[in-house]
């Protein structure tokens, strides 16, 4: 688990606070409550889309360093630059981020984007995803965790047992799970927040939609309406982050690190559990 030492203290949660400051006053209300239960808020990241170094990569790398991070690599479109940019990034673990990210399933069909579905038969999905567990594990080695994490978010059912079979030990898209274990051996560890409005094109969605995100899954998992077991994840695309955005992340770190009911749990001790 990783946990940065208190040096400095998060003002408290202050009716006075406007604007974006009560948004980040809303996220600290919601783990006091997490601290006046007894309780620990669990965090992790996840990035999606890595093939290449560049200084974004440089900068999540840098700004991950406290927290831990599963960077989700895309195994067709890997470029050997990638491997020895992450060599010297000891918390950095790489994720099977599909196999080519490449939608398969019918246009026009309202089904949404698919690479990990059935629309082309399960055993040339498996054959995909063979090549890339294959490819990263060769490239990353140790720091290769055989965990799927679907393009799009989306992955059939179906695949579950067949992915559990070939040694993956998890799955991770988006949303609460349904499931810790849809198969023996496999977990399910999704993400819960995602910064970025992708349309008409990627910018920072603003820090009260984000917080909004980050509340309603912790709230819901202090409740007990969602499994409050499963760590709160905070996903991003480090090559689609703008300034706002990447703002944003450090001063969610600061927060978290900072917080006696907040902790990030890394992804090796997620898919671990």
């Amino acid at each position: 688990m990783f946990k940065s030492p208190t040096d400095d203290i998060i003002k408290p949660m202050d009716t006075r606070f406007t604007g974006d400051e009560s948004n980040w006053a809303r996220l600290e209300a919601e783990l006091d409550a997490w601290l006046s239960g007894g309780r620990i808020a669990s965090f992790w990241w996840r990035d999606d889309d890595a093939v290449a170094p560049g200084p974004k990569l440089d900068q999540l790398i840098e700004t991950t360093k406290s927290t831990g991070l599963l960077l989700a690599v895309i195994p067709k479109r890997l470029q050997s630059t990638l491997v020895s940019s992450l060599s010297q990034a000891a918390h950095v673990h790489v994720a099977q981020h599909g196999y080519a990210h490449i939608n398969h399933a019918p246009r026009g069909q309202g089904l949404g984007a698919w690479e990990l579905g059935l629309h082309r038969g399960i055993d040339a999905v498996i054959a995909d995803l063979d090549v890339g567990h294959t490819c990263l594990e060769k490239h990353f080695q140790s720091q290769f965790l055989p965990v799927v994490v679907p393009p799009w978010n989306r992955i059939a059912p179906e695949l579950m047992q067949a992915i559990a079979a070939r040694g993956y030990i998890g799955v991770s898209a988006f949303g609460p799970r349904s499931t810790v274990s849809p198969a023996p051996g496999l977990m399910i560890t999704n993400a819960h927040c995602d910064p970025i409005k992708w349309k008409p094109k990627p910018h920072f969605r603003g820090s009260g939609k984000v917080i909004a995100q980050l509340v309603e899954h912790l709230e819901a998992r202090r409740n007990g309406t969602v499994d409050a077991d499963e760590a709160t994840g905070f996903l991003t695309h480090h090559i689609d982050l703008d300034a706002a955005a990447w703002e944003f992340c450090a001063r969610l770190v600061t927060l978290i690190n900072h917080h006696d009911a907040a902790q990030w749990r890394s992804p090796e001790d997620l898919f671990a559990a």
